[in-house]
């Protein structure tokens, strides 16, 4: 397999201590009262998501890592879903019995997207967010898949399967924010503009920013 250099890159960064909330909140929406991460995260519902990263090599044929080749793949969620139906958002799910946090992430990803999980080599883990609409918290896993994966959305759960591109989220022109009505209060909300119908906004919105906080470290260091 190969990696381009900010996989590497990646690879090790995410032993260290991460941006966290520091990253998330670029793309959090603002209300009165500042969201702050709970401090007992063991006593609510877990869920593992994968953030899969892959080099398009339609148009990076020599595997650069730069941000206009390395892609981010989503998901639209089904409408039929009683939770976050419609929204934008990694694959992932509920952890069953036993299930390491990496393996619900796996595991969900295969089901839902139908990507070969012997392609897709797990990186390491980002912060984990908390959801208060679910009353949840979402374990972020970065896997990363050599070249453009092949998928099959599974009809029950997603209605789409796109990707989106470094070079989009870091455009400031894709960032917009508009105050909306979460949990019955009015909040800015920042999202990016870059999905077909619906915006990437919330949750996902905020670990992909954290993401892109590791890919700014990246390019600081003299990488492109």
């Amino acid at each position: 397999m190969t990696q381009p250099p900010f996989i590497s890159f990646l690879e090790h960064r995410l032993t260290q201590p991460l941006p966290g909330y520091d990253g998330q909140r670029r793309m959090a929406p603002f209300a009165k009262t500042i969201y702050e991460p709970p401090t007992d995260i063991d006593t609510y519902k877990q869920s593992a998501v994968l953030a899969l990263l892959f080099n398009n090599h339609e148009t990076a044929p020599n595997g650069a890592a730069s941000a206009e080749h390395l892609e981010i793949l989503l998901t639209v969620r089904s409408s039929e879903l009683k939770n976050h139906s419609g929204q934008i958002s990694f694959p992932g799910g509920r952890s069953d019995a036993g299930e390491t946090i990496r393996q619900t992430a796996l595991r969900e990803t295969c089901e839902e997207v139908g990507v070969g999980r012997e392609r897709i080599a797990l990186l390491g883990d980002l912060t984990p967010l908390y959801v208060p609409v679910s009353r949840s918290m979402i374990y972020p896993v970065i896997g990363f898949h050599d070249g453009k994966p092949e998928t099959r959305p599974n009809a029950g759960e997603v209605e789409e399967i796109f990707s989106v591109s470094f070079a989009d989220l870091l455009n400031p022109a894709n960032i917009d924010r508009k105050p909306w009505t979460v949990l019955g209060r009015e909040v800015e909300v920042p999202f990016w503009n870059v999905g077909k119908q619906t915006p990437l906004w919330g949750a996902t919105a905020m670990m992909i920013a954290e993401i892109v906080t590791l890919y700014e470290e990246f390019t600081s260091i003299g990488n492109t």
